[in-house]
């Protein structure tokens, strides 16, 4: 008997390729965890940890059909780190999430595949919105929120992750307006 693999979405922006690293064409362990693989902001210098936390990213997608994409830069073929929709045990919803190599914040890149994720979940996904979990002591994250154009909409404690503030991305679709008018 022969099953078909599943597919998954490939996001093209100007400047980058966003793949599933759960997906066939992509190697995440040459890509993540490879001695001289690019270390991403926060990510932890523990190499077995690092490892669980790639495997845990790619089950996601298989246990919930979407989840971070590898942000690959066109010119170089790099991966330059993580972004996507994120909702493990335990979150109020789906989260917008990023964690990206030093230095692509300099050239825009995170906000270029950002709003490549946020574009494909309001359009081809229909998502009206989601949110994005922040540490009120992240600076840059507090900052990239912003510039993306979400709102502070609460906090949120998670016994194991920490205090959070809750920072909302909204659709432009009839479905987002709603969601902003509180009529949903």
């Amino acid at each position: 008997m022969i099953v078909a693999a599943p597919s998954f979405p490939v996001i093209e922006t100007e400047r980058l390729r966003l793949v599933s690293p759960a997906g066939p064409d992509f190697d995440a362990e040459n890509a993540f965890l490879m001695p001289g693989a690019p270390r991403f902001l926060n990510q932890n210098a523990d190499a077995e940890a690092t490892w669980w936390s790639v495997a845990t990213i790619i089950g996601h997608w298989h246990l919930r059909g979407y989840g971070m994409f590898a942000v690959i830069e066109k010119t170089t073929d790099e991966a330059l780190g993580l972004v996507g929709p994120w909702f493990p045990k335990g979150w109020p919803e789906p989260e917008l999430c990023w964690n990206l190599v030093e230095g692509a914040d300099e050239r825009n890149l995170d906000q270029e595949a950002l709003r490549g994720v946020l574009d494909w979940l309001f359009t081809d996904q229909k998502w009206p919105s989601v949110i994005s979990l922040v540490d009120p002591g992240n600076a840059d994250s507090l900052r990239m929120a912003k510039t993306l154009g979400a709102r502070a909409e609460g906090k949120f404690t998670h016994d194991l992750a920490g205090n959070f503030r809750v920072w909302r991305h909204v659709s432009h679709t009839a479905a987002g307006k709603k969601l902003i008018a509180g009529v949903v």
